[in-house]
């Protein structure tokens, strides 16, 4: 059997492309890096380069088309945003394998913030109050209670621009539209919790949750800390029978000061929870195709990016016991044994997003996906 598996830059990729591996997989992964990440992987048979999806979503349809055939491909697996163009050109590649992804019109409701708390409205775990922001007079309703709110994007990752409880002067370079919708969500003091899950037709096979307790910013977590709050699992079984949601998920939540828990946002795509199935690989890779009685669930063993706990946490954390214990206990989601290149690509696939970032003169984590995110702009139909 051979896979495909796309976003190649994410070490979530790294972990599906293991996983694969150890179960007899032939393993290709693509993207449009140069040197991303999981290339460098002994597990990967098979690197593809792609054109950029946000670039010419036609064009990167057809080279996966091309590719699935070349390659033979069984089943295409998204991993990033790329899934929202993927969705979009569903219609082109199911034909030719199995394609691991919801439909278009569910990711984008899924994706954008305001839709998605519409969505929870009424669930066990809802959302905190969240009003859709289209223009500048919407946002100036908020101005004199913004230390109550969240202000984010309707459509934004990594939590790059959002602005907990601002000031006034904060808010005055926020310029919501209708085509760059933003949200005010009411803010909730609490613990943060983020879960990852497959569904299979709306049936829940994998999941896990895990407390990031060491992040980059406010964004991208680094060091996950399994743990299994019951009402995130009821949450996820709730979705999977509303929505017959097809494919990887994963949402972010806040659990307050009563214990009650909140859904702040959903990506439609893989999270970092991946890697605490690096146990289960095998059986991971079958909860895609074999329905068991039981959902798979990880090990309460927490995972980490090395690299960046000591680049992005140790600095401020040097003479911190419970730092370096907590450094100690895990286990490197990047280096494993007998897979030591993937160490040397993280600098590689670095460099390269450091050199996009200067050309296209955005930030680091704006570069990092800049080329696969997907805005809510209209995407040009595709024709035979």
């Amino acid at each position: 059997m051979n896979v495909l598996i796309l976003g190649a830059r994410a070490p979530a990729c790294l972990e599906w492309a293991r996983a694969f591996e150890e179960a007899g997989w032939a393993v290709s992964v693509g993207d449009s890096l140069s040197q991303p990440l999981s290339r460098f992987s002994r597990s990967v048979q098979q690197y593809i380069r792609l054109p950029e999806p946000r670039k010419d979503p036609v064009a990167w349809i057809e080279a996966l088309a091309a590719a699935i055939k070349t390659q033979r491909i069984d089943l295409l697996l998204p991993t990033c945003e790329e899934v929202f163009y993927l969705a979009h050109g569903l219609e082109r590649l199911l034909p030719l394998c199995r394609v691991l992804t919801s439909d278009f019109s569910l990711l984008h409701r899924l994706h954008h913030k305001g839709h998605f708390a519409s969505m929870v409205d009424g669930w066990s775990v809802t959302a905190p109050e969240t009003h859709l922001l289209t223009d500048r007079q919407s946002l100036l309703t908020f101005a004199d209670e913004a230390a109550r709110w969240v202000f984010k994007p309707a459509y934004s990752r990594f939590a790059s621009q959002t602005l907990i409880r601002p000031s006034a002067q904060q808010l005055n370079d926020v310029q919501p539209t209708q085509a760059e919708p933003w949200i005010a969500q009411r803010f909730i003091e609490g613990q943060e919790f983020c879960s990852f899950s497959i569904l299979i037709d709306g049936e829940l096979r994998a999941h896990s949750c895990y407390h990031p307790r060491y992040r980059v910013g406010r964004g991208s977590g680094i060091y996950f800390q399994p743990s299994t709050p019951e009402p995130v699992r009821q949450f996820l079984e709730h979705f999977g029978q509303e929505t017959a949601y097809n494919g990887q998920v994963g949402f972010d939540f806040i659990k307050d000061r009563n214990g009650r828990f909140h859904v702040l946002e959903c990506n439609p795509r893989a999270t970092s929870g991946v890697h605490l199935f690096d146990n289960q690989r095998q059986l991971l890779v079958n909860s895609l195709s074999h329905s068991c009685e039981q959902i798979l669930e990880p090990t309460l063993e927490p995972r980490m990016i090395a690299l960046a706990m000591l680049l992005f946490a140790a600095p401020r954390r040097l003479f911190s016991p419970q730092y370096w214990r907590d450094y100690t206990i895990a286990r490197d989601v990047i280096v494993q044994k007998g897979d030591w290149w993937p160490l040397i690509a993280q600098t590689c696939s670095l460099t390269e997003i450091i050199t996009r970032a200067v050309s296209r003169r955005c930030g680091l984590l704006a570069a990092s996906t800049a080329d696969i995110e997907w805005n809510g702009q209209p995407l040009r139909e595709h024709t035979p």
